[in-house]
């Protein structure tokens, strides 16, 4: 489906000011223009981030200063304390920092990641039974809980003292009787944007200065860079200033299990990116995860001894070939059963028994690359049907979804991506009102839209101006790589190439 071109407006005196106050090439001025940021000050302050500056007091999160108590109290009566987070890399990595910063303090730490297929999601009953059995005091988590009520109940009974850390939304289910911090309890709370590993540094910044050591934090923002990349945060104030000090640490000095990671995805030696990390170190530890038990990536995370940091790595990278293989079986499955029941719908509903749980997302963004239509894939356990689901251009998937809510057991998600569960008996009635919903949406909807910073004429694009562009980095979520539209441009020398004759490669000529 063709797509849509957006091309953003930058007011022409503000660009020439940039450009004349901090001697830019226009393309970049006018990137920063249409990006809000439209004076030489605001520009300065964005193109040199800095902690010092920019990290909040992290006394301003709702609730931390009382889960910092409680966590004061614990490490100082001796207590076994439990650090409970999720399987996904923000929470592998908000657990290694909770972990080791109380360790720091002199705590007695067991880090804990529940196994995604037999546990689930956050404190279950079934995470519950199996954390019982090192029988902590006291339980922290990090990136996950805040919708957890009755579970830590259930943990209160057990005589364990809880605290929540997380950046989750809050809903009606947050829990009673125990600390909570979370920055999104509060819509004002500038430090809302952190992620879940975000709050864990906040929480190890107040804890530090409490027990004699107010810049420990320091140390882990390396950790906590990988998390904020890892879950899509945006790449603005707290956490921009964040992230290029960790990439700066990465740089510089990798700890050895980050040097391991460099090394087995074939990304050492190189320089380390925001842009780049996504497709080296982020997959590998996620792929535990996806796998069904993090704790690879965990004991990964927690060692500084390079050998046996290397020789986890080396396994990590044998689970993500497992991963990769999964991947393209389902995939391959999920194609031929697309091929057989598309017949032009505006939303595609694929489904089968047993398929792997840790996949699904990543295949149905391949099926929704391949027919243009927000797509959803399920897998089938006997009466229960799980889904992931990515949409298209501006469709609000999750505005679809929950359109059909009155078949879900469960959703959740936002407007690019929904994770649903439902009876597997309404599958039917659910793929027909999915597309009941989306044939009333209009065409254009369904349309990818390509948003253009800056037109940029070839004559600009000299290697030093193109070597400026690295000072908007690093890029993420609100702030992404800038995309130039060149108009009069002509194609030559263009050709397939790579292995698999899958890549495209020619130059681009304006006559000069």
């Amino acid at each position: 489906m063709s797509a849509r071109f957006n091309i953003k407006a930058a007011e022409p005196e503000a660009v020439a000011c940039l450009q004349r106050e901090l001697h830019m090439p226009h393309f970049i001025a006018a990137t920063l223009v249409s990006r809000g940021i439209d004076t030489p000050e605001a520009a300065n302050r964005f193109l040199t981030p800095s902690l010092d500056r920019d990290w909040r007091d992290p006394y301003i999160i709702p609730g931390l200063s009382e889960a910092a108590d409680a966590l004061e109290a614990a490490i100082r009566r001796g207590d076994h304390i439990l650090v409970f987070g999720d399987f996904d890399l923000d929470g592998i990595s908000a657990t290694t920092v909770m972990t080791r910063g109380l360790r720091e303090f002199g705590a007695r730490v067991t880090p804990f990641i529940p196994r995604r297929f037999e546990e689930g999601y956050a404190i279950t009953p079934a995470a519950i039974e199996r954390l019982s059995q090192v029988k902590p005091d006291f339980l922290v988590t990090v990136d996950c809980g805040i919708a957890c009520k009755a579970e830590v109940r259930l943990l209160q009974e057990r005589g364990i003292e809880v605290a929540v850390t997380d950046h989750h939304e809050p809903s009606d289910l947050v829990p009673e009787g125990v600390p909570v911090a979370d920055p999104k309890r509060d819509p004002a709370c500038p430090s809302a944007i952190l992620a879940g590993v975000g709050v864990a540094l906040k929480m190890v910044q107040a804890l530090g200065g409490r027990f004699g050591k107010p810049h420990l934090w320091r140390q882990y923002t390396d950790f906590a860079t990988l998390g904020t990349i890892a879950d899509l945060m945006p790449m603005r104030d707290e956490n921009r200033a964040l992230v290029a000090d960790g990439l700066r640490r990465i740089n510089q000095a990798p700890r050895p299990c980050i040097a391991a990671l460099l090394d087995t995805s074939g990304a050492s030696g190189k320089q380390v990116t925001a842009t780049n990390l996504s497709f080296s170190i982020i997959p590998r530890l996620n792929a535990a995860g996806r796998m069904g038990d993090a704790q690879l990536a965990l004991d990964l995370l927690l060692t500084d001894d390079f050998e046996q940091a290397n020789q986890q790595a080396q396994r990590l990278e044998g689970v993500n070939d497992q991963r990769r293989a999964i991947e393209a079986e389902l995939s391959e499955i999920a194609k031929a059963q697309a091929a057989e029941t598309y017949k032009g719908q505006r939303a595609l509903v694929v489904a089968g028994e047993g398929w792997h749980e840790g996949v699904k997302g990543i295949v149905a963004s391949r099926l929704v690359n391949t027919y243009g239509v927000p797509c959803l894939l399920f897998t089938i356990d006997g009466d229960e049907a799980r889904g992931s689901g990515r949409s298209v251009g501006q469709v609000n998937l999750f505005k679809a979804v929950e359109s059909c809510s009155d078949l879900l057991l469960r959703f959740g998600g936002h407007e690019a991506a929904v994770g649903v569960t439902l009876p597997t008996e309404k599958l039917p009635e659910f793929e027909r009102r999915l597309c009941e919903y989306m044939d009333a949406l209009p065409e254009g909807a369904f349309h990818p839209l390509i948003t253009i910073d800056a037109c940029v004429n070839l004559d600009e694009l000299t290697l030093r101006n193109v070597a400026q562009l690295d000072a908007l980095a690093p890029f993420g979520q609100e702030h992404p790589v800038p995309v130039y539209l060149a108009r009069d441009v002509t194609l030559l020398h263009s050709r397939a190439v790579g292995a698999e004759r899958n890549h495209f490669s020619c130059s681009l000529s304006n006559g000069r």
